[in-house]
């Protein structure tokens, strides 16, 4: 069950997830559009929406959710999923301007979760739904019939599984996952890394502001990422910069312990960000990647320097406590140092926790059982929703 726990959170994509989201959905429903395209009318929910806004589309040097959709329908491949726009070029740049005035991106306020309702209309009219995760296609439907209809159950999904599961059980499986696990986390070493590397060469870019590695190549990363990259990263839970916050650090750290090691410390980051991300949901007012990935990245550094299990647990706890009101307001460049924040204190948190030093029970929302503090944090999360909302008045204006 982990094995199709991993492969379902863990994935490639090019760019922010929410505006691919959006590519994905009109991307599928053009292959069904019938004569030439009239008007394109996708609703969001208000996570997806906020994500979309202020973040360069891979491949241009333009932002917004309405690019997105019109770069989908001029030479978006629904069948790469997440990659979706891989093949953006110049060409396909100049063509999608010329339907921009066909889009129109509206937000549903009410609605909790992940949604994107997509409306094509040319000849014919076609409806797709993505709802629950970024690629989870739940409806398809022309002119009122419906060709795929399969209702998201949020109880029913691999994430909602992992909860089956604790920090011991995922201990015990990275000591001899499958072998089609390894070849994962080794294409995320990879493709993270490539990013990596290209934001260090790119003058102006937040990885180059600091020389404090791992910090700096991290925010390297994420802001290449934010800042329209057309490289792809490997997701974790749903979010590049989660992927990115999860697995760098310990790739830089690992550089001093044996391959196999670092590779282990990679996948149990990458359990513990999807182990949290379960209690509080897929898009919420919680930066992912400063707040949740960072704590993953923390107990993979203590495993690598030979820490205890009690150890890891207390760096993750070490991590929450501290970093659980670093908020999400939006993907774009300036994630890159919030991941950065996130990482530093990832760092610091591992080592207190070798040392035996943390956060004691009772102080703010610290459980004793690192297992509570995760299920806390799932509640909290719920009691801010209103920030997503109320963000929205701010994001994009001067």
């Amino acid at each position: 069950m982990l094995k199709d726990i991993i492969f379902d959170q863990v994935k490639p994509a090019y760019g922010c997830t929410e505006p691919i989201a959006v590519a994905l959905a009109v991307a599928t429903a053009k292959k069904y559009l019938k004569g030439n395209l009239e008007s394109i009318k996708i609703i969001l929910d208000k996570n997806t929406y906020k994500n979309g806004l202020e973040v360069n589309i891979p491949g241009t040097p333009f932002i917004g959710l309405e690019i997105a959709a019109a770069l989908a329908y001029t030479c978006g491949e629904a069948a790469l999923g997440l990659e979706v726009l891989k093949h953006v070029n110049q060409e396909c740049i100049d063509t999608s301007h010329k339907i921009l005035g066909k889009i129109n991106v509206d937000v549903d306020k009410n609605y909790i979760g992940l949604k994107v309702n997509c409306i094509l209309e040319g000849e014919n009219k076609v409806n797709v739904i993505i709802e629950g995760t970024h690629d989870n296609i739940v409806h398809i439907e022309e002119n009122g019939n419906p060709i795929i209809d399969k209702p998201f159950e949020k109880g029913g999904t691999l994430l909602e599984s992992i909860k089956k599961y604790n920090i011991d059980n995922f201990l015990e499986y990275i000591e001899n996952p499958e072998k089609e696990v390894i070849e994962l986390v080794e294409k995320a070493i990879t493709i993270n890394t490539e990013i990596a590397k290209k934001g260090l060469k790119t003058p102006g870019n937040f990885g180059n502001i600091l020389n404090f590695e791992p910090v700096n190549i991290v925010q390297a990363a994420v802001d290449a990422r934010m800042s329209g990259e057309l490289l792809p990263v490997m997701t974790v839970a749903g979010s590049g910069n989660q992927g990115l916050s999860c697995t760098l650090p310990l790739i830089k750290i690992g550089e001093k312990y044996g391959e196999n090691k670092v590779k282990k410390a990679i996948l149990l980051s990458m359990l513990i960000t999807i182990y949290i991300k379960s209690y509080t949901g897929v898009l919420t007012p919680i930066c992912g990647a400063g707040s949740i990935s960072s704590a993953g990245a923390s107990a993979g550094i203590v495993y690598l320097k030979g820490g205890s299990a009690g150890q890891i647990k207390n760096a993750i706890n070490n991590v929450l406590s501290t970093l659980f009101g670093l908020t999400c307001d939006g993907a774009k460049k300036g994630c890159a140092l919030k991941a950065g924040t996130g990482t530093f204190v990832a760092l610091q948190s591992a080592e207190l926790a070798l040392n035996n030093a943390n956060i004691p029970c009772g102080n703010g929302i610290a459980a004793k059982d690192v297992e509570e503090t995760i299920k806390r944090i799932g509640k909290l999360t719920l009691s801010i929703k209103k920030f997503d909302e109320d963000v929205l008045e701010f994001i994009g204006k001067c």
